[in-house]
C-alpha cells in the first residue's frame, strides 16, 4: 500500500511540473569585438521564438588556451550542442575533434578548422569579399594603370584572414592594376594595426591605397595617414559593422566598408534543426555583400537603429509573456498541489487505520515471540552453564593429566641421558639418543607451558621480582643461540644498551621465557642465511626490548590475532601448541608493560616489548644451572649427520625417497632404513617432487601436512607424471581419520600409516608395496612367441628363450617401443638417444625402464632387435647380412654372435635347418 502511494506521489508531481525538454547550446567567440556583439544579439534575439532552449555565450577574448578550455567546459557540463567560431585553426582542432569525437554536435562558423569533424559549417565568402575590395580599390583611380597598395592582415593562422587576402591578391593579379607592395599582420586590433601601418607607411611612403581586414584595422590606419599628413590615401575596411564600420564612413574616417554577414540567427535555427533531428544544410556559405560607402552607409545605420528598438519591444513582450506563463504555472502548480493534498489527506487517514490494526496483530505476534524466546533464552542458558561445566572439567583433567605427564616424563629423561653420556655407542644410537633427547625436552617445555597457562587461566600466575642486571643477563641468553646460529648462517645481532638503568626490577625467570619464546620463533621463521637483531635499551623509565627478524613475516590478519590464545599462523604446518605468544604477552602485562608487533609478508617481524623502570630491595642470584636456553633451542635445532642427500644415488639397493617436513623423522627414517635402503630425502611437496622426477626411486614415504606444497598435492602430481607415476605412494600422516585417509586413496596414495608407527610394521609395508609392484610387473611380463611350426626349436638349444614384456599396459612403455620399431635399422640408436627422445634423463630413463619390466633399456633394445630378426630369418628369403643391417646392427658377425647368445644357434644354423 505504501509503495502504490508513493508511485502515484511521483505521477501527480510528474504532471505537474512537466515542462517542454530544454536544449543547451554553448556558444564560443574567439574575441569580443563590436561584430561579434552584433552576431550574439541577433543569437539572442533569435533564441527568443525557441522557448525549448537556452543559449550561454563565451569569449575566449582572442586566447587558444581560453577558447579551449570554454569548449571543455561545455563539453563537461552537458550542453547539446556547441557552435564555434575557432580562433586558430591550428590550435582548436584538437579540442574540436576530441569533443566531436564523444559525440558532441558541432557547429563551425565564420573561421574553419583542419578537420571535417564538424556537424554543420556556417561560412561567409571571404575569397569573394577580398576580391570585392580589389575591385572597388580600381573605382577610385580609374585613369590609372598602377595603383600602390598596403594590406594589414587579420592574424596569422585565421583562415578569415588567409582568405581575404586570396582574394584581394588574386583580383589583383587579374586586375593588372592594383599592386600590393607591402602587407603586415595587426591582430584584428586598432593598436597593432597601426603601429604596423606606421611602419610600413614609412617605407614606402609613395602608397595610394591601405586594405585592411576589419574596420578597427581600417579606423587604426586612418590614425597614420593624418600622422604621415597622406589624407588622400583610401581607407578600405570589412565587417560594417553599425557602430564602427558604417559609422566610421559616415565620419569619413574610411573611404569604404564591406558588409560581413553576421547571420547569427541562422546559426541558432540550424542547431535546432540538428538538435531536433531535422533535415539541415551541412555546409553553407553567405556570399560577398556589396560595399558600403558614403551612398548607402546613412540608410544602413538607420535601418540597424529601427531593427534595435523592435528587438528591444520584443524583449519587453517576451519578458511580459515569461511574467504571464510564470502567473500560470504557479496557479497549475496550486491546483494540482490541492487535488495532492486531499488525495494525501484521504491516503493518510487509511494508513492510519490500517497501521492501527497492523500495530495490534503485531503486538500479539511478538508476544508470542516474546514466549518462545524466553523459553529459548532458557535453553541456552542451561546449555551454556552445562558446556562451561564441560569445560572446566576438561581444563582440569587436561591439567591434572599434563601433571602427570612429569613423572613418566621423568623416568624417560633420566635414563635418556645416562644413555647419552655412554661412551660405548655405535653412531646409529647416539643419533637416535640425541634425538630422544631433543623430543624429551620440548615435550617438558610444552608441558610448562600448559601448566603456566592453566595458572594464567585461574589468574594464579604471580610475579616473584628480584633486582637484577637485565642488560648483562640478555647478553648471556642471546649467548646460546650463537651456535644455532652459526650452524644455520644466520647473522644474530645482540644490541644491549643498559643505560642508566643497570639492574632494574623483573622476574628474571619470566623474562627469560619472554626472550627465548621470541628468539626461538625469530628462528623457526628465518630462513637459513637470515639475521635476526635483539636490541634492549634501558632509559630512566622505561625498558625497551625488540626482536626483529627477516623471516617469512606475516598479514594483517594474524597480526591482529597473533597474541590470542590457540593461534597458529602457519595453517598447514604448525609451529607449536599456540600458546607461547599467549603466555608472553601474560608476563609482559605483568611486568605493567605491553608488547606490540610489526610485521609485512616477505619482510620479517619486529616484536617489542616496552616495560617500565621499577626497582625492588631483593638481589638477584644468579641460578647455578637453567634448562630454558637448552629447552627452547631443542626445539629448532638439527642433529647433525653424515648423510648427503645430493648427487646420484650409488648402490643396486632399492632406492626410498621420504617427503617429511620434520627434521627427525627424516634423520629416524635414513638412519633405520638405511640398511635395506638407499635412502633419500626431501623437506616439503615441492622438493619431494622435483627429487622424484629427477632419481624415479622404487618407493616414496610422504607426510600429508607440510609446507609449500602438502602431501595430497605431491602425491597427486607424481600420479600424473609419466616418469614417476608407477612409483608406490606411502602416506605418512598423524591424522588417521577416514576421510583424510579416503582423500589420499583418491590422490592416488597406495598405503597409509599412522603416526607414531612402529618401525617394523613400516619396513614390512615398504617390503610389501615393492614386491607387489614387481608382482604386478611380472604378470604384464609376457613371453616371446615360439617359432614357427615349419622351424621347431633344435634340440641343441642352449637355453630357453627370454622373455620380452610387449604388452604392458603402460603409455610410457608403448611410446618406447614405437620409437624403438620407427628407428630399429639405425645403427646409432642407443639408451642415450632413446632417453632423449623420451624427454628424459639417462638414469631417469634407465630407472623407468627397468622398473616398469626388470630389464635395462639396452636389453630391451636387443632382444627386440633380435625377435625381429628371427622372424625376418623364418619368414623372409633375405640374406644375414641384410637381416643384420636392418636390424640394426654394426656388423653381421655382431649379429651372429648376440643371436648365438641368445637363442643357443647362429642365423647360419637356422637357415640350414630350414632347408
Amino acid at each position: 500500500m505504501r509503495r502504490a502511494f508513493l508511485l502515484l506521489l511521483v505521477i501527480l508531481l510528474s504532471v505537474s511540473c512537466m515542462e517542454q525538454k530544454t536544449y543547451r547550446i554553448g556558444v564560443s567567440q574567439c574575441s569580443a569585438d563590436d561584430w561579434r556583439e552584433k552576431m550574439n544579439d541577433e543569437i539572442n534575439r533569435e533564441i527568443m521564438f525557441h522557448p525549448g532552449a537556452s543559449v550561454e555565450i563565451r569569449s575566449a577574448d582572442d586566447s587558444n588556451e581560453k577558447q579551449i578550455s570554454d569548449i571543455q567546459y561545455f563539453v563537461d557540463n552537458g550542453f547539446d550542442i556547441i557552435i564555434c567560431a575557432p580562433n586558430e585553426a591550428d590550435a582548436i582542432t584538437p579540442i574540436i575533434n576530441k569533443a566531436y569525437g564523444k559525440g558532441m554536435p558541432i557547429i563551425i562558423f565564420d573561421r574553419n578548422i583542419n578537420s571535417e569533424a564538424f556537424t554543420a559549417y556556417h561560412g561567409v565568402d571571404n575569397v569573394g569579399i577580398g576580391a570585392e575590395a580589389a575591385r572597388y580599390a580600381r573605382t577610385f583611380f580609374k585613369h590609372r594603370e598602377h595603383i600602390k597598395a598596403l594590406e594589414i592582415e587579420g592574424r596569422r593562422g585565421s583562415t578569415p584572414a588567409r582568405d581575404r587576402h586570396t582574394g584581394f591578391a588574386d583580383e589583383a593579379r587579374r586586375g593588372g592594376v592594383v599592386d600590393i607592395v607591402a602587407s603586415g599582420v595587426g591582430n584584428w586590433n586598432a593598436d597593432d594595426a597601426t603601429r604596423v601601418a606606421d611602419s610600413l607607411l614609412t617605407l614606402h611612403p609613395d602608397i595610394d591605397i591601405i586594405y585592411a581586414h576589419n574596420d578597427r584595422m581600417a579606423i587604426g590606419c586612418r590614425k597614420v595617414t593624418q600622422r604621415h599628413k597622406r589624407p588622400d590615401i583610401k581607407i578600405i575596411g570589412i565587417d560594417a559593422a553599425p557602430e564602427i564600420g558604417i559609422k566610421a564612413v559616415l565620419d569619413s574616417v574610411i573611404d569604404v566598408t564591406f558588409l560581413y554577414p553576421t547571420e547569427g540567427y541562422s546559426l541558432v535555427r540550424t542547431a535546432m534543426k540538428i538538435l531536433r533531428g531535422e533535415p539541415y544544410e551541412r555546409v553553407s556559405m553567405t556570399p560577398a555583400s556589396p560595399a558600403v560607402d558614403h551612398t548607402n552607409a546613412e540608410i544602413m545605420l538607420m535601418q540597424n537603429n529601427a531593427l534595435k528598438e523592435e528587438t528591444d519591444k520584443i524583449k519587453i513582450l517576451n519578458t511580459q509573456v515569461d511574467e504571464y506563463w510564470q502567473q500560470h504555472s504557479a496557479q497549475t502548480m496550486l491546483f494540482y498541489s490541492l487535488g495532492v493534498i486531499l488525495l494525501l489527506a484521504i491516503l493518510t487517514i487509511f494508513v492510519v487505520l490500517r497501521a492501527y490494526w497492523q500495530r495490534r496483530q503485531h503486538q500479539e505476534t511478538l508476544e508470542h515471540q516474546n514466549v518462545l524466546l524466553q523459553t529459548e533464552r532458557d535453553k541456552q542458558k542451561q546449555l551454556y552453564e552445562q558446556l562451561a561445566e564441560a569445560t572446566q572439567s576438561k581444563l582440569t583433567f587436561f591439567t591434572n593429566v599434563s601433571h602427570d605427564f612429569r613423572t613418566p616424563l621423568t623416568l624417560i629423561a633420566e635414563p635418556v641421558e645416562q644413555l647419552a653420556q655412554a661412551d660405548n655407542l655405535t653412531r646409529q644410537q647416539t643419533v637416535m639418543v640425541s634425538m630422544a633427547r631433543k623430543n624429551i625436552m620440548i615435550l617438558r617445555r610444552l608441558i610448562n607451558q600448559i601448566l603456566d597457562f592453566r595458572k594464567y587461566e585461574n589468574g594464579k600466575l604471580t610475579l616473584n621480582a628480584t633486582e637484577s642486571p637485565l642488560g648483562a643477563m640478555l647478553r648471556e641468553w642471546a649467548e646460546a643461540f650463537m651456535p644455532l646460529a652459526r650452524k644455520r648462517d644466520i647473522k644474530l645481532t645482540a644490541e644491549i644498551d643498559d643505560g642508566e638503568a643497570e639492574t632494574v626490577s623483573v622476574d628474571v625467570e619470566k623474562m627469560e621465557r619472554v626472550f627465548f619464546n621470541l628468539v626461538s620463533n625469530a628462528f623457526k621463521f628465518t630462513h637459513d642465511n637470515g639475521s635476526i637483531t635483539v636490541r634492549y635499551k634501558a632509559e630512566r623509565n622505561a625498558l625497551t626490548l625488540s626482536v626483529a627478524d627477516d623471516g617469512i613475516g606475516m598479514t594483517e590478519e594474524d597480526k591482529e590475532h597473533i597474541f590470542d590464545r590457540f593461534f597458529q599462523v602457519d595453517k598447514v604446518r604448525p609451529q607449536g601448541s599456540g600458546i607461547g605468544l599467549s603466555l608472553v604477552k601474560a608476563f609482559v602485562e605483568l611486568h605493567g608493560g605491553t608488547i606490540t608487533v610489526d610485521s609485512n609478508p616477505g619482510k620479517g617481524s619486529v616484536f617489542t616489548v616496552s616495560m617500565p623502570v621499577s626497582h625492588v630491595a631483593v638481589t638477584h642470584e644468579a641460578a647455578a644451572e637453567t634448562a630454558s636456553d637448552r629447552d627452547f633451542t631443542a626445539e629448532i635445532e638439527t642433529i647433525a649427520t653424515a648423510a648427503d642427500d645430493g648427487g646420484e644415488v650409488p648402490g643396486e639397493k632399492p632406492l626410498l625417497l621420504v617427503i617429511d617436513d620434520n627434521d627427525d623423522i627424516r634423520l629416524l627414517m635414513k638412519e633405520l632404513m638405511g640398511d635395506e635402503y638407499t635412502v633419500l630425502t626431501a623437506a616439503n611437496g615441492r622438493e619431494g617432487l622435483a627429487m622424484a622426477t629427477r632419481h624415479v626411486p622404487d618407493l616414496i614415504v610422504c607426510d600429508v601436512m607440510m609446507p609449500v606444497m602438502d602431501g595430497m598435492e605431491c602425491c597427486r602430481r607424481i600420479k600424473q607424471e609419466v616418469t614417476t607415476c608407477h612409483i608406490p605412494v606411502l602416506m605418512l600422516t598423524a591424522c588417521s581419520q577416514d576421510e583424510q585417509q579416503t582423500e589420499g586413496y583418491e590422490s592416488g596414495a597406495d598405503a597409509y600409516v599412522a603416526k607414531p608407527f612402529n618401525m617394523t610394521l613400516m619396513k614390512a609395508q615398504c617390503r610389501s608395496l615393492i614386491e607387489n609392484r614387481r608382482l604386478i610387473r611380472d604378470v604384464y611380463n609376457v613371453a616371446m612367441p615360439q617359432q614357427t611350426a615349419t622351424a621347431a626349436a633344435p634340440p641343441q638349444q642352449k637355453k630357453a628363450e627370454n622373455p620380452l614384456p610387449q604388452d604392458i599396459n603402460n603409455e610410457f612403455y608403448q611410446r618406447f617401443l614405437d620409437i624403438l620399431r620407427r628407428d630399429i635399422g639405425k645403427t646409432d640408436l642407443t639408451a642415450d638417444s632413446m632417453a632423449a627422445q623420451m624427454g628424459l634423463g639417462r638414469s631417469q630413463f634407465y630407472r623407468k625402464i627397468k622398473a616398469l619390466t626388470n630389464y635395462s633399456p639396452v636389453e630391451i633394445m636387443r632382444k627386440y632387435r633380435l625377435k625381429v630378426a628371427r622372424e625376418q630369418l623364418l619368414r623372409t628369403e633375405r640374406s644375414v647380412s641384410e637381416i643384420a643391417y636392418a636390424t640394426g646392427f654394426s656388423s653381421p658377425a655382431y649379429f651372429t654372435k648376440c643371436y648365438k647368445d641368445e637363442y643357443g644357434e647362429t642365423p647360419t644354423e637356422v637357415r640350414e635347418r630350414l632347408a
